[in-house]
Formats: C-alpha cells, sequence, structure tokens
C-alpha cells in the first residue's frame, strides 16, 4: 500500500492588481516534488485551485486555515516578497505543531548573504518570521523534497509550535530587552 503525505502550498496568489513577474507554485514544481517524495503519494492542497465563490472571504479565509491544519508539512515559497496570508498560514501551522518547509534560495527576498536594516549591516541574514516560524529553509525543490523525504522516513520530534513562540520572547526579554531603549522607556512608563 503507498504512503499518502498532504502538502499545503503557502505562496502568492496571482491577483489582476499585481505585478505578473513574481514567482508562483507551478505545476511543474508540483510533479517534481511528486517524483522527487515517490514512493509516496503526494496531495496537494493549493489554495490557488479552487471552485468556491472567491467573494465570500470568510469562507476563503476558513478554506485555507482548514487547508493547512489538514496537512502533513506546510510549504513555503519564499523566493520572492509574499503577503499576509502567508505569515499567517506559518503562523497557523506553528500553532498546530505541523512542519513548515521553506523555499527560500540565498540572495533572495527573505533570505540574503548580507544586508542593512535600520542602518545596521548584518551578515547571513535570514527574515526573523521565515527563520522563526520554518523548521527548515532549502534553497531549491530538490533540497526541500531530500528533507521531506528524511522527515516521512523518520518523524520529527522536535517541530515548532506555540512554546517555541514563547520561548522567543523570554529570549528577547533576557538577551534584548535591556538594549532596547524604546522598549526598556515604554516598560517604565506602564
Amino acid at each position: 500500500m503507498t504512503k499518502s503525505i498532504s502538502i499545503y502550498l503557502a505562496g502568492k496568489i496571482q491577483k489582476a492588481h499585481e505585478q505578473q513577474n513574481e514567482t508562483y507554485w507551478t505545476q511543474e514544481d508540483q510533479e517534481l516534488l511528486s517524483l522527487l517524495l515517490a514512493p509516496y503519494q503526494i496531495h496537494f492542497l493549493n489554495p490557488a485551485i479552487r471552485s468556491d465563490d472567491l467573494s465570500d472571504q470568510q469562507s476563503v479565509f476558513g478554506r485555507d486555515m482548514l487547508q493547512v491544519s489538514s496537512s502533513d508539512v506546510v510549504f513555503v515559497d519564499a523566493r520572492d516578497r509574499r503577503g499576509l496570508g502567508v505569515g499567517a498560514e506559518m503562523m497557523w501551522a506553528k500553532i498546530n505543531k505541523i512542519p513548515v518547509l521553506s523555499l527560500s534560495p540565498l540572495d533572495s527576498h527573505y533570505h540574503k548573504t548580507s544586508t542593512s536594516l535600520l542602518g545596521v549591516d548584518v551578515d547571513s541574514w535570514v527574515h526573523p518570521f521565515v527563520e522563526g516560524l520554518s523548521d527548515k529553509i532549502v534553497g531549491s525543490l530538490e533540497e526541500g523534497a531530500t528533507w521531506l523525504n528524511m522527515i516521512l522516513e523518520n518523524p520529527l520530534t522536535n517541530v515548532k509550535g506555540a512554546d517555541f513562540i514563547q520561548e522567543s520572547m523570554q529570549h528577547y526579554l533576557k538577551e534584548q530587552f535591556p538594549l532596547d531603549e524604546p522598549m526598556v522607556t515604554l516598560s517604565k512608563a506602564s
């Protein structure tokens, strides 16, 4: 009997009012992943493939959150700048302890060899929300499939969840809060 896995494809949904030159999950991406993950049967949960009423915003939101929570893994297309929905999908996956795999090649929008943030030079930068909400960041579909094959054979026992978010806040309070003058001032005013 063939084992199956459900992969939620988080990424950009093509909208008429936006530029058309960004990356999207393609049929070719899905075919390559299916090939690389054989003999597993892959069920792609893709928010861009649907026949429901897109004018019912609560239903659209509910469908996407249901698909995330029904998946075995969320695979995030973070090759280009993404919108609000992708971050919410990643957070919902973490709250439900679902592994998040992010496709973010070096020197793409969320993964830089070096950059400057608020005038501070930072080397080996990964966007804090991509890093914090991902269980693995990969540079290619092939690398992603290798990681997926590994966790299919040996399921992760240390998937980041809501506890990691709490730990991150505690880490900030211990390591950076005393150095963060605006936050120190705010806490004294409260």
